[in-house]
């Protein structure tokens, strides 16, 4: 069996020739990029620095020659924007408080907060840092930013901003992606973006530049 038809049958509940195996090809199946880094040495890989392309969890790129490595069986096509608000382009070097160097976005811009490391929302400092990576951490927690809440005058309307129709940017985006992971012998599993209503990760609105009063209490409604 193909990877393609080896996951498929197991959706259909047939009995494929070996268990699908998934890393990386979603935000929930990811590997921090420590451990993908550990995974290529461990196979003897070539020494390349790992992309971290979901900076929220500090999720590392598993690339093809890992993917053959471990056997994965699904292609991921993953939201052309990070949970930070900005896309992932023109990759730089960045270093962990402890050292240990990756490649991230030219957005993925931080401030020094007395040890700590602070991002901010699509890369703009001059908007309220919404994640802070601690001293001794390895990814980023969440800063909540909700204002006030006056709770007698709750409206729907403050909790619309990041729900709207795609651009045809990210449809072109969608569009080449699949495209790209068609091409392989995987499953595709695409991650669209603006359909987990509630997800509470999401909630405190940690890709958005400034919140309305409502807005972070008003998402888990």
């Amino acid at each position: 069996m193909t990877s393609k038809e080896r996951v498929i049958a197991s959706l259909n509940h047939i009995q494929p020739d070996q268990v699908p195996v998934d890393f990386g090809s979603t935000a929930v199946t990811g590997i921090h990029v420590y451990a993908v880094s550990a995974l290529r040495s461990h196979f003897g890989l070539e020494k390349r620095l790992v992309k971290a392309y979901e900076p929220y969890q500090m999720l590392g790129l598993i690339e093809p020659d890992l993917q053959e490595a471990l056997g994965v069986d699904l292609e991921g096509v993953v939201p052309r924007e990070t949970m930070f608000g900005f896309p992932n382009e023109n990759w730089k070097t960045w270093k962990f408080p402890n050292g240990f160097e990756v490649l991230v976005s030219e957005h993925f811009i931080t401030t020094d907060d007395n040890g700590s490391t602070l991002i901010y929302p699509q890369g703009d400092i001059s908007a309220q840092p919404s994640g802070i990576m601690p001293a001794t951490g390895v990814f980023f927690d969440t800063i909540i930013r909700q204002d006030h809440i006056d709770e007698n005058s709750l409206n729907v309307d403050d909790n619309i901003e990041e729900f709207d129709s795609i651009s045809e940017t990210d449809l072109d985006y969608f569009k080449e992606e699949i495209q790209r992971a068609s091409k392989t012998d995987r499953a595709v599993v695409a991650t669209f973006g603006g359909t987990a209503f509630g997800d509470i990760a999401l909630v405190p609105a940690q890709f958005l530049k400034h919140l309305t009063n409502n807005l972070q209490i008003m998402a888990i409604y």
